[in-house]
């Protein structure tokens, strides 16, 4: 594993550890936004934005809004991601008030290739602090990969990513 991946599972787990949640299946993302003063909402989006964090500068606050229409799972991820956002690219934020994050796979999007680091790097985010690398291989010696995701709350596609990630699938 590289260093930023080392960094990133170090960090995730750092904050499962301080919110108390390493080892409470499945994560309460929404909890862990609110203990760092981030509120969370839905919104109407198109179909191609998953997400959204912005900063209020009058009230100092971060907040994330995700698209009401997608599927909880998907909720539960971009969340996460939007505190990636938060965690690694605070300043940048901001000064630029809102980040809006859409499904670069999804649709032909041209952006920067340090955007897309930055954007791969707040999903791998994401995945470790949904599926803790320690929680993931104890589930491993008892459970089947979709039986797994759905202990996590996490999608049978990101579930089998982040296995693939750690070497595990």
């Amino acid at each position: 594993m590289n260093k930023i991946r080392e960094d990133l599972e170090e960090l995730t787990t750092k904050i499962l550890v301080d919110n108390d949640m390493l080892y409470k299946v499945p994560v309460d993302i929404i909890s862990v936004a609110k203990n760092y003063g981030i509120d969370v909402y839905e919104a109407e989006f198109d179909n191609e934005v998953s997400g959204a964090i912005q900063y209020d500068k009058n009230t100092e606050k971060f907040e994330i809004i995700v698209n009401k229409n997608n599927a909880w799972v998907r909720k539960r991820f971009t969340i996460a991601h939007e505190l990636g956002h938060y965690f690694l690219h605070r300043d940048m934020l901001k000064d630029s008030n809102v980040h809006v994050d859409t499904l670069y796979r999804a649709v032909a999007i041209q952006i920067d290739e340090e955007t897309k680091e930055r954007e791969k790097e707040v999903d791998y985010f994401a995945g470790a602090l949904l599926m803790n690398e320690g929680v993931v291989e104890k589930l491993m010696q008892s459970y089947e990969i979709s039986e797994i995701a759905k202990i996590l709350d996490v999608s049978y596609s990101a579930m089998t990513v982040r296995l693939n990630i750690l070497g595990l699938f």
